[in-house]
């Protein structure tokens, strides 16, 4: 019971932190809908740092599922994370889709992600589930990022 507690108030410490986090650093003001391009990897994560129509996206990352070896010949369950709060006083949708590149910036898969719903200034995170080609994971080197606020 008192570990349960514990775990409990840790994880709310580590929320708050985030949404502190996310609302006191700064932004980059761009216009909806967004669109850049960025060196990248899978199992990492990158913070776009920009705030679309009052929508600040804090985190993008792609992860695969568990301890799995990336094998190039199957198709390797991921996932795609965000992280956005919303400043604005209604709720919005947001969407995204990711184009995998690789090192020359050639494409190699393009994610479209469910549409995410943010209310205001809390930390909204969604986790998506794919599959994605593991020669496509162990390819990529860059993502070309397209978010849309509706």
């Amino acid at each position: 019971m008192i570990r349960n507690t514990a775990l409990l108030i840790g994880c709310v410490i580590v929320a708050s932190a985030a949404v502190a986090e996310a609302q006191s650093t700064e932004y980059r003001a761009v216009e909806s809908p967004y669109q850049e391009d960025f060196e990248f990897q899978v199992n990492s994560d990158l913070q776009p740092m920009v705030e679309v129509a009052g929508v600040r996206w804090a985190r993008f990352g792609v992860h695969v599922k568990g301890d799995r070896d990336i094998e190039g010949d199957k198709n390797i369950p991921v996932t795609v994370e965000l992280g956005f709060v919303n400043t604005n006083s209604n709720s919005v949708k947001v969407l995204v889709i990711a184009l995998f590149e690789d090192v020359n910036g050639n494409p190699l898969e393009r994610v479209e992600c469910s549409r995410v719903s943010a209310n205001n200034d809390r930390l909204k995170e969604s986790i998506q589930k794919f599959k994605i080609s593991g020669a496509v994971l162990n390819a990529t080197r860059r993502v070309y990022l397209f978010c849309e606020v509706e």
